[in-house]
């Protein structure tokens, strides 16, 4: 039996960040043939110190709490590696990939190539960037350089992101902002690929109990907001309990903006949340794409130009629902408020369903290129 491993984010307090790691590892093990399919448990050490730091002692705790929640999904739902590593060290963590002795490593999705400076942030390379002396498969999967500004890389930079992409032996990206890097790279051979929660059946569960123990009438209508600006978030809300809404937030970053927050839910739970929401503004890649396959009226906002990050537009034009899409630096609040209430109506639910059964078929025709590949180099 093939090992197949997984890099990606998956310990993250970010619940669509969890469910995208999930997603490809489900999408890898249903259609990758007798193959031992498994998230590799690497993370560095100035990600996991942001991933418990906080402010106070309660703040920590509820933060390791939500940490060890998410090794706990992870071993129940998917496949986690027994052994584990966190390093900053890009040669030790190289070297833990050898003894792993992987035929294949898959790195994606998410925006594991994102090259951020400052101290908390992760060194380059890292390992989602693999390395020439990797003798394994090296293939990527949806994986994401969105926000990454080219024209601030160095030429010591480009040059090691030049070095490290021609050793891999197929590269598919999220989004055209991938793409287009990749291109000035001077890489032609790309594919692009959807999201892998796109490809899968996220299971849902029950929630109604834990909605109501919260305090929230699932009978009365329910606006979720996500990750949007305080500011403005306060005048969304403001509107809509006007209108006789529930103002609820999945999230801790707009707590002061609902009536209920709905934080520390497992990443299914988080999903099933979607399905009673009557209307939704986010500012969330993963949020956006769980509306769609709820058929939930939404407005997907950003704050990122295009010309360095495209992935919530990209995703939107794919399914022909740019108009749900708000940039939001050259809207005022007022504007912003018409257009979220015109959006109000459901999104068309069999023209959107059609096209996300076109890229579910990309993403799974070009996992099944990665068993062709796998196939070939065991004929050696």
């Amino acid at each position: 039996m093939k090992k197949v491993g997984i890099l990606t984010y998956h310990n993250n307090s970010n619940r669509g960040a969890n469910l995208q790691a999930y997603s490809l590892w489900k999408s890898l093990e249903n259609n990758l043939s007798n193959r031992h399919v498994e998230v590799i448990d690497y993370r560095t050490i100035s990600k996991e110190i942001t991933r418990i730091l906080a402010k106070n002692p309660s703040e920590i705790l509820r933060k390791i709490i939500d940490f060890n929640s998410c090794i706990n999904f992870f071993k129940k739902h998917s496949r986690l590696s027994s052994d584990k590593i966190i390093t900053n060290n890009h040669k030790k963590s190289i070297e833990f990939l050898k003894e792993q002795d992987y035929d294949m490593i898959v790195v994606g999705s998410d925006e594991i190539w994102n090259l951020k400076r400052g101290i908390f942030s992760r060194p380059f390379p890292n390992a989602y960037f693999l390395d020439p002396s990797l003798k394994t498969l090296k293939v990527s999967y949806a994986a994401s350089a969105n926000r990454m500004n080219f024209q601030s890389l160095t030429n010591s930079e480009i040059k090691t992101l030049q070095k490290h992409f021609s050793y891999f032996d197929k590269i598919s990206v999220r989004e055209t902002h991938t793409e287009k890097i990749l291109k000035k790279l001077r890489f032609d051979d790309i594919v692009r690929v959807p999201d892998p929660t796109i490809l899968v059946d996220i299971p849902k569960v029950g929630i109604e109990e834990l909605l109501q123990s919260r305090g929230i009438n699932i009978d009365k209508p329910i606006l979720c907001i996500e990750r949007v600006k305080k500011g403005l978030a306060n005048k969304i809300a403001k509107k809509y309990r006007e209108k006789g809404y529930q103002i609820v937030t999945p999230t801790l970053y707009n707590t002061s903006n609902a009536d209920k927050a709905l934080c520390g839910l497992t990443p299914f739970e988080y999903f099933s949340l979607y399905q009673y929401f009557d209307m939704v503004v986010t500012w969330s890649y993963h949020s956006t794409i769980f509306c769609i396959k709820n058929n939930i009226p939404f407005v997907t906002m950003d704050s990122i130009p295009l010309e360095i990050g495209d992935k919530a537009y990209c995703l939107l034009k794919d399914l022909s629902l740019t108009d749900r899409y708000i940039y939001e630096p050259k809207c005022n609040p007022k504007k912003i408020l018409q257009k979220i209430t015109k959006l109000e109506k459901p999104i068309n639910k069999s023209k959107v369903d059609k096209k996300l059964k076109e890229l579910k078929k990309v993403g799974i025709e070009y996992i099944d290129e990665l068993e062709e590949i796998i196939n070939e180099e065991a004929q050696k």
